[in-house]
C-alpha cells in the first residue's frame, strides 16, 4: 500500500510541470535563439552582435571584451526575478532604457549572465559570445563585416544554423 501511495505521488509531482505548460488551442508557441561563437566589430563599443526583447529566458556567456545590457521590462510574470551574471572579471553599471526603464549594463571578460520569468531588452556586444533564448519575441543579429565568414553562426525556432549577417536582421522568435 505504501508503495502505491509513493507512487502516486511521485506521477503526480512529474505531471504538475506538464499540466503548468499546457497552452490553451489559440495561443502562440515559444521559440528559440541559438547563438555560436559570435564576433562583432568594436568590441564594447561596437554595434551589438544580438539585441533581443524576449518574453521568456536568455542564457549567455561572453569570451573577451564584451559588454551585456539587460533591462526587465514591466510584464505579468516574476516580478521579483532579475538577471544574474557571474564571472570574475565583470563590472556594471546602472542603465536607462527609453529614460524610464532601469537595468544594468555588465561589462568584462569571460562571464556568464540569464535572465528569466519575464519581459527583457537583452543587448550584447563583443566576441566569443554564446546565447540561447526561448519565448516570444524578436531578435536582431548581425555579425563582422571585416571577418564576415569567421564571426559566428546562428539558428531561429530549430531552423539551419547560418552565418551571421552583415547588416543587421530582425527577425521574430516563436508565435508560429
Amino acid at each position: 500500500m505504501r508503495r502505491i501511495l509513493v507512487s502516486c505521488a511521485v506521477l503526480a509531482v512529474l505531471a504538475l510541470p506538464a499540466a503548468a505548460t499546457a497552452r490553451s488551442p489559440g495561443a502562440a508557441k515559444p521559440g528559440f535563439l541559438v547563438v555560436r561563437q559570435a564576433v562583432g566589430d568594436g568590441g564594447v563599443n561596437g554595434r551589438p552582435v544580438v539585441m533581443l526583447i524576449v518574453t521568456g529566458f536568455v542564457l549567455g556567456r561572453v569570451a573577451r571584451d564584451s559588454q551585456v545590457k539587460i533591462v526587465q521590462l514591466p510584464s505579468v510574470g516574476c516580478q521579483q526575478c532579475g538577471p544574474q551574471v557571474v564571472g570574475a572579471d565583470v563590472s556594471s553599471t546602472g542603465i536607462k532604457y527609453r529614460g524610464r526603464f532601469s537595468g544594468k549594463a555588465y561589462s568584462g571578460s569571460n562571464f556568464r549572465f540569464r535572465a528569466q520569468g519575464g519581459l527583457y531588452r537583452v543587448v550584447v556586444r563583443g566576441s566569443g559570445v554564446y546565447l540561447f533564448a526561448g519565448g516570444q519575441g524578436q531578435v536582431t543579429v548581425q555579425g563582422s563585416s571585416v571577418y564576415p565568414h569567421a564571426d559566428g553562426r546562428y539558428s531561429l525556432d530549430g531552423g539551419t544554423f547560418r552565418s551571421l549577417p552583415k547588416q543587421p536582421v530582425t527577425r521574430k522568435i516563436g508565435g508560429g
